[in-house]
């Protein structure tokens, strides 16, 4: 349940930041109503919409901020006509799948079938089908993940400088910048450029709030211009609602990486330290 819930997420996070891009020329406060008029217009054509549409997507940013942009969730009722198991058969389902990845719909729900866990032809192919992917485990999904563990040895890098900025906060020093002449845990919070591994801002802080990623990401800015992504872990910090909104106000794509995978991001680490 856990991986359908990040990959829920994940879809949402992605449709808000397609929708921020939409309405982004409109968010500019010069403009007067008929100059907006026309570039809704304009960015309707552009992604084939409705100008309704992207007014609407203007009026959820400018009521909800980046949040609003996400689609609301709806309750998910369990039909009738599905096995009161059936939440069992669809773990047993996973398991069969991450058993042998190569195995197909209908090979799973003959095991299942085999094993008297489901009577035969209540388990519908296309309802299997459609949970299993929900769940992260559809055929187009599986076959990224056999291919990622292929290719996973090599270098992750951007091509050009910029295009994704990669910021971390470690543990340094303690000081005695106290009040009289306490020991106080500093903390340095970075920026890297994914490209040339250039530390593009850097900073050592009393305190690890939300604010010392905003300051450097500010500097950042100021040093380098703005990049295209931000690469951060799951950290408080990082996920602060005032720093999502920094991103979708910037046009900067936030990303956070998969929790409990460091090294992902141990260069970060390697370099300033």
């Amino acid at each position: 349940m856990t991986k359908q819930r990040n990959t829920i997420d994940d879809w949402k996070e992605q449709l808000a930041l397609q929708r921020h891009e939409m309405i982004t020329p409109l968010l500019d406060d010069s403009l007067d109503p008929q100059k907006k008029q026309q570039l809704r217009v304009r960015q309707a054509q552009k992604y084939g919409l409705s100008t309704r549409t992207i007014s609407r997507y203007e009026a959820a940013y400018l009521s909800g901020g980046f949040s609003g942009l996400k689609p609301k969730s709806r309750d998910k009722r369990p039909s009738p006509e599905l096995p009161e198991n059936f939440e069992a058969l669809i773990q047993e389902a996973i398991l069969l799948k991450r058993e042998v990845p190569s195995r197909s719909i209908n090979q799973i729900i003959l095991i299942l079938e085999m094993e008297e866990r489901v009577p035969p032809g209540v388990l519908k192919r296309s309802t299997l089908q459609r949970h299993l992917f929900e769940a992260g485990f559809g055929k187009k999904q599986m076959k990224q993940y056999v291919e990622a563990k292929v290719t996973s040895a090599g270098r992750f890098v951007k091509p050009h400088r910029m295009m994704l900025l990669q910021a971390d906060i470690k543990y340094a020093l303690k000081l005695p910048i106290g009040r009289n002449g306490k020991m106080i845990q500093t903390y340095l919070s970075a920026a890297i450029d994914d490209c040339t591994r250039f530390v593009v801002a850097s900073g050592f802080y009393a305190h690890q709030e939300a604010t010392i990623v905003e300051d450097t990401l500010h500097q950042a800015i100021l040093t380098c211009g703005k990049p295209t992504a931000l690469y951060v872990d799951n950290g408080k910090q990082y996920t602060s609602v005032q720093l999502t909104k920094v991103c979708a106000k910037l046009g900067i794509r936030l990303m956070y990486c998969k929790p409990y995978v460091p090294k992902s991001k141990g260069y970060v680490k390697r370099s300033v330290m």
